[in-house]
C-alpha cells in the first residue's frame, strides 16, 4: 500500500499528473485506470483523474499489475532469444499473429506465451508488433514497469532495430534514404500508402548487402516505427518486398515460389529496465532467406 501526503508546491495539480511525476516508471493512464476502479483514495474518499490537489492531501492507492485477458493457452513452437524477470525477447516465426484480434482468437503468440509462462507471470505486454509475415527479434514486456520504460524508448526512438528485406529489381545504389509521409490508403484501409491525405513523416535508411537476378537484399533500419513502414515505402520506391503481394511484390522469381514476405526482423538494441545497460539481440535469418543468399 502506497501512501503520500501532498507537499504546498503540488497545490492545484490534477491527481493523475502528479502520480505520474512521482512514480515515474507508470504512465498517467495506468493511474487513471486504476482511478475507474476506484483504487485511488484522497482523504479516504474515491477520488478521480481531474481532482486538484489540496496542501496536506493524503493520497492511499496500492499498485495493480495487469490481469490476464481470456487468452487460452496454446502449444505453439517459438524460440526464446532471452529472458530475465522484466522481459522476454523471441524470435517469431512468420505466418503467426502476434496477439489476438478479430479474426484471429486463436493460434497467436501471445496464447504460446501464456501457456510458456504456466502461470508463474501475467499477461506478456506488448511493446511493439510485427506483422504476421515478418519473422524476427521481438520484445515482449512482464510487468508494468518493464512496459512503461521500454514504450517511452520506442516513443522517444532510442530503441534501434535493423531488418533485412528481399526486395523486387535491382537497386543501383549502395546507400539510400527514405523520407516520406504515410498514412492510410484512401482507397483501401488496411493499406498505408503516400497519398495526399498522408501526415506522419517516416524515415527509412537501406543499406544493399547483395544483388542477385531479380532481387535485391537489403540491410533497413526505420527511424520512425510507423504501420507497414518497410512495406509501404519499399512499394513507394518501386521495389516492393519479395513475397508481399498485398503491396505489391512478387510471389515467383526466376521460378521460385515464395509464400511469405521476404521481411525479418534481424537485430534490435535497447536500455534494460532494470539494470539500464544496453542490450542487444539477434535473431538468425530464417531458412529461406538464407536461401536467397547463396
Amino acid at each position: 500500500m502506497e501512501e503520500k501526503v501532498v507537499y504546498k508546491k503540488f497545490e492545484k495539480k490534477r491527481l493523475d499528473f502528479y502520480l505520474a511525476s512521482i512514480y515515474k516508471d507508470y504512465s498517467r493512464s495506468y493511474f487513471q485506470k486504476l482511478m475507474y476502479k476506484k483504487k485511488i483514495l484522497v482523504n479516504n474518499k474515491i477520488s478521480f483523474s481531474s481532482y486538484k490537489l489540496k496542501y496536506g492531501d493524503v493520497i492511499i492507492f496500492e499498485f495493480e499489475e495487469g490481469k490476464s485477458l481470456s487468452i487460452r493457452p496454446e502449444n505453439i513452437k517459438f524460440n526464446i532469444i532471452y529472458e530475465d524477470i522484466d522481459i522476454i525477447v523471441v524470435n517469431k516465426p512468420a505466418g503467426i499473429v502476434v496477439h489476438p484480434s478479430y479474426g484471429h482468437s486463436s493460434g497467436t503468440l501471445l496464447n504460446a506465451l501464456i501457456r510458456y509462462s504456466n502461470g508463474n507471470y501475467k499477461l506478456p505486454y506488448l511493446v511493439h508488433r510485427l506483422d504476421k509475415d515478418t519473422s524476427g527479434v521481438i520484445i515482449f514486456a512482464k510487468n508494468e514497469k518493464a512496459k512503461v520504460d521500454i514504450s517511452k524508448q520506442f516513443k522517444n526512438r532510442n530503441v534501434k532495430k535493423i531488418y533485412y528485406a528481399a526486395v523486387k529489381g535491382i537497386i543501383i545504389e549502395n546507400r539510400g534514404k527514405i523520407e516520406a509521409p504515410l498514412g492510410r490508403s484512401p482507397q483501401n484501409r488496411k493499406l498505408m500508402t503516400v497519398n495526399s491525405l498522408a501526415k506522419k513523416m517516416a524515415i527509412t535508411e537501406f543499406k544493399t548487402v547483395l544483388r542477385c537476378d531479380g532481387y535485391t537484399l537489403l540491410e533497413v533500419k526505420i527511424i520512425t516505427g510507423r504501420t507497414h513502414q518497410i512495406r509501404s515505402h519499399m512499394k513507394y520506391i518501386n521495389h516492393p518486398v519479395v513475397g508481399d503481394q498485398q503491396y505489391g511484390g512478387p510471389k515467383t522469381i526466376n521460378g521460385k515460389q515464395f509464400n511469405r514476405q521476404m521481411l525479418h526482423s534481424y537485430n534490435i538494441s535497447f536500455m534494460h529496465p532494470r539494470t539500464m545497460k544496453i542490450m542487444k539481440f539477434t535473431a538468425e535469418l530464417p531458412n529461406e532467406m538464407k536461401m536467397m543468399l547463396i
